[in-house]
């Protein structure tokens, strides 16, 4: 069946290994990492197996290089390939499987975490690796087959990705007592009103939303701290002196006595279905994955 294959000279895992490094660096300098000798390796494999194949592999761009259409997807195959091969041998051996979950920080902190032992007692032969990633690269990372999967919203995901639902992510005000009781009780969107807030930096869909509610409530919103992530607004929160609006799954962290958490139905305008997303080919070729998305949607339901 692979004669044909095998017979020509020019294709190796050495020269796939070295094509996908120069893939996944952007260029053939970078992946060597200063080093002529290597560099000089990659480049000359990197043609042997356009000739091998018959195609043109990779294109400079500026300093770096980009992939060719064939490129991109001899890079999925091999990546593939090589994890598919790596799961195998590590089974053989009773050793971990490596499995790679990227999503955003709030999930990451107050959603996987918190259930981070039970994930591991239900799959004790398994290495997790977390990876802080905003939505859109973790979407493009799991298409290109750099990870297993991610937590995205579901609106996120298109095919030939498939996701599962794990449930709503909702979103409340936090606030420290002192601020509640010094404000006394008020309704909606006016409790807002001149409330010391964290909130995230940049002009986003949720800061953009909330002005413009609140400029049509007239209410002035008094926002003195700016963060780059919600649980580092969270960490502002706990200080005592402001309040934020934060993912309702931080409650975990943040209530108690000091901290109360009230509910706003404008805010209900900002519900999120969550899901843990997949590459279908990618758990074709690992079956290990169809049983740790099972877990993992299990565990990390809303």
């Amino acid at each position: 069946m692979f004669t044909e294959l095998l017979r020509e000279g020019g294709l190796s895992w050495d020269r796939l290994q070295s094509f996908c490094l120069v893939a996944q660096a952007g260029g053939v300098t970078r992946a060597a990492k200063g080093d002529p000798a290597r560099q000089s390796l990659f480049s000359r494999q990197v043609k042997e197996l356009e000739e091998f194949f018959g195609t043109e592999l990779i294109r400079r761009k500026g300093r770096g290089i980009v992939l060719t259409e064939a490129g991109a997807r001899l890079h999925v195959i091999s990546r593939e390939c090589f994890a598919s091969f790596l799961d195998f041998k590590n089974q053989c051996k009773n050793q971990p499987v490596e499995v790679v979950i990227g999503a955003g920080e709030s999930l990451i902190q107050w959603l996987l975490m918190p259930r981070l032992d039970r994930i591991r007692e239900r799959l004790p032969n398994v290495r997790l690796k977390l990876l802080n990633l905003p939505t859109a690269e973790a979407v493009k990372r799991l298409a290109d087959g750099l990870i297993d999967f991610a937590l995205v919203r579901k609106d996120a995901v298109a095919r030939p990705l498939e996701a599962k639902p794990l449930g709503v992510m909702s979103y409340s005000l936090f606030v420290p007592a002192g601020l509640r009781a010094t404000r006394g009780r008020k309704d909606g969107l006016r409790v807002l009103d001149g409330l010391p807030l964290a909130t995230l930096e940049g002009e986003g869909s949720f800061r953009t939303a909330l002005a413009a509610a609140a400029r049509k409530q007239r209410v002035r919103l008094n926002i003195q701290v700016e963060c780059s992530s919600f649980p580092l607004a969270a960490r502002a929160v706990a200080g005592g002196k402001v309040a934020a609006i934060l993912p309702s799954i931080a409650a975990a962290e943040l209530l108690g006595a000091s901290i109360e958490r009230v509910a706003i139905p404008f805010l209900k305008a900002f519900d999120r279905d969550m899901s843990l997303a997949a590459s279908p080919r990618l758990v074709r070729i690992r079956p290990v994955l169809e049983r740790i998305g099972a877990v993992l949607r299990e565990v990390c339901a809303f």
